[in-house]
């Protein structure tokens, strides 16, 4: 039999027959692998060398062409990806047509969840065991497995999966890969708990020991299962889940091969639910993890990929959420009552000076976005100023918080929506496409998008010096510095009030975010090349909507275009489109033709940047002109 190298295996059959030594250096070769092509092209490191053990594990003991395999958020799936005979999509992972970087229906059968959120995994594999109960002829249904991070565990919606599966005694595993991070350290009382846990191996030995002389004891040995029982539940520490109706395998080194292959074999005897708890090194045989698994958790490629960035003037290196974590440390500066949270991301939101700086008023609540919410709610009922960073996608996961506790008690909450906007790499799990749509039938509510790092500073602290709840997008892209205009000279940053940017007389368009200076270049290239002058706005607000200016510009003129980056259906161009409905407008010679540009109503799938992402929703300011030019070329004038 030849030996495995991972480049070379075709499905997990190929693991049929091998040994244990066999097994153990294909695990090293992997590691290697994923070592050198993600170092090359991008990606999650840490986590996915962290599970190779756990994952040839999974394959060598259970068939997943019947048997269902779950991953939770599947930033660790690449060893998966290997198994399954995907080792030449890394020559393109995560770019433009090639393989993402996370669990993806499209690529494989063995790819049973698109994933990309936290604590889902066992509440899908449970319904996927309701699902396939009784579905064998012989009674031997498949397994349900549900791979999940020991962060990702602490989420409420992880414990409302287990309770339910207990209790209905679902054939169902639940691997718990325990490295004690997710991207950052984790945090809370099941942490903690884990901790304990971790750290009781020498009781878990102990037990067995006096487990194993006992039996052997004339008088005691029959009733030791039930001496056992109590000792066990004094000694060590892991018996809650046993009390939810939970069998308990742990905590074993998950780096040890052999070790996890005999107890997802021995969890297979078990009856209902079982947790095997496995203790894993995040970044396992990569020398950088040992210093920072926070860094290690994703690697960029080496000067292969460009920087997400805007196109216009004044452009900055300087990030959004770098800008975002400057202005809120000047504001805690001067404000004693604001107050930053984070739901497991300090570091990805740009809260991480704030809580060096800031400690008694910063909250990680790890992977908690409901309760984050409910908690920034609470804040601002007894006099304290929450401004909740949290990514656009990851806000969707606390939506029904952000009724009840905030916008119903009109709380005064300032949400911070990073990532809001196409996202490259990531995909569409990561997408912060809809935070408009979802937010703006509130009550109440302000929204608003900065086009620049200047205006976030100013949306900031307007935003915490406001009342009532306050949402604040910004892309993953580098802001501009001084765009346009400079600060001095800018127009009062009042809430619904639009800017005007450039005056033009053959149409006007209204831009959302950073997207305006794709607007304003668009326009400045329009005019240069085809004589045709449009005047721009920054609309700044899309709620409230400055509804005097757009009205009035509807009148004027017989075009009038919208721009944003988030869905067509529910965003900035909706509210427009809903505000001319409502007022009729009309020009002297005929109806304003409103033009809409924003994300198509698809789910968009990763790319290698933004910008291809931007110019594939024709969102690039060469698109934008040409679509312009295209509605307007037939000598539109202003009435």
């Amino acid at each position: 039999m030849e030996p495995l190298h991972a480049c070379n295996i075709n499905s997990p059959r190929d693991l049929e027959g091998r040994s244990l030594t066999e097994l153990e250096a294909l695990c090293a070769e992997i590691r290697h692998f994923l070592i050198e092509k993600v170092s090359a092209s991008g990606g999650h490191l840490g986590s996915n060398l962290g599970v190779v053990e756990i994952s040839v594990a999974l394959h060598k003991v259970f068939d997943f062409t019947s048997d269902k395999l779950v991953f939770d958020v599947s930033h660790q799936c690449y060893p998966h990806k290997i198994l399954t005979g995907r080792a030449d999509g890394f020559n393109n992972l995560r770019k433009t047509n090639g393989m993402s970087g996370f669990i993806s229906r499209a690529e494989s059968p063995y790819d049973i969840l698109t994933a990309g959120h936290a604590g889902t995994s066992i509440s899908f594999a449970s319904g996927l065991a309701a699902g396939l109960k009784g579905s064998a002829a012989d009674g031997d249904d498949p397994w349900s497995v549900a791979l999940i991070g020991d962060a990702a565990f602490g989420s409420g919606v992880a414990f409302e999966g287990i309770n339910q599966a207990a209790d209905n005694d679902a054939r169902l595993i639940v691997v718990l890969n325990d490295n004690e991070w997710s991207i950052a350290k984790s945090v809370g009382a099941m942490a903690r708990y884990l901790s304990r846990i971790r750290s009781s191996q020498t009781l878990h030995k102990t037990y067995e020991r006096l487990s194993s002389l006992a039996h052997k004891l004339p008088i005691v040995g029959s009733r030791m299962d039930e001496i056992g029982e109590v000792l066990r539940h004094v000694m060590v520490p892991g018996h809650i889940f046993e009390e939810l109706g939970v069998n308990y395998i742990g905590p074993l080194d998950g780096h040890d091969l052999d070790v996890v292959v005999d107890a997802l074999e021995r969890a297979k005897k078990f009856e209902g639910v079982t947790l095997v708890h496995l203790l894993t090194e995040k970044g396992k045989g990569y020398a950088p993890a040992s210093n920072d698994p926070e860094r290690a958790h994703g690697v960029k490629p080496p000067s292969k990929v460009p920087a997400a960035k805007s196109q216009g003037p004044g452009q900055s290196q300087q990030s959004y959420t770098s800008a975002f974590s400057q202005s809120l440390c000047d504001l805690a500066d001067k404000n004693q009552y604001v107050h930053a949270i984070t739901a497991g991301m300090p570091s990805g939101t740009g809260l991480s000076e704030f809580a060096e700086r800031f400690p008694e008023r910063f909250h990680d609540t790890g992977i908690t976005e409901q309760h984050a919410v409910s908690l920034a709610g609470g804040l601002a009922t007894v006099g304290k100023r929450p401004v909740v960073a949290i990514y656009s996608t990851f806000l969707q996961r606390g939506y029904d918080q952000v009724f009840q506790e905030v916008a119903l008690q009109n709380e005064d909450v300032v949400f911070c929506l990073d990532r809001a906007g196409l996202v490259g790499q990531d995909g569409p799990t990561h997408m912060g496409l809809y935070d408009i749509a979802y937010l703006r039938a509130f009550p109440g509510f302000t929204i608003c998008a900065p086009r620049d790092a200047t205006d976030l500073d100013r949306m900031l602290n307007l935003a915490v010096s406001s009342k009532g709840p306050w949402a604040i997008r910004w892309p993953r892209a580098n802001a501009q510095s001084e765009s346009l205009i400079p600060r001095d000279l800018r127009e009062p940053l009042v809430a619904s009030r639009a800017e005007c940017l450039r005056q033009g007389v053959d149409g006007v368009v209204f831009g959302f975010g950073d997207v305006v200076n794709q607007a304003v270049a668009a326009a400045e290239q329009l005019q240069s090349e085809h004589g045709i002058s449009l005047k721009v706005y920054d609309a700044r607000f899309v709620k409230p909507l400055d509804e005097q200016t757009i009205v009035q510009a509807a009148t004027e003129y017989n075009f009038i275009a919208t721009v944003e980056e988030h869905s067509v259906l529910g965003g900035f161009g909706s509210a427009v489109a809903e505000l001319l409905s409502n007022n009729s407008v009309q020009t002297k010679q005929r109806a304003c033709r409103h033009s809409i540009h924003g994300v198509p109503d698809d789910f968009i799938l990763h790319m290698t940047t933004r910008e291809e992402q931007l110019q594939r929703c024709g969102l690039d300011a060469n698109s934008l002109m040409e679509s312009w030019r295209s509605q307007l070329q037939s000598s539109v004038t202003k009435v």
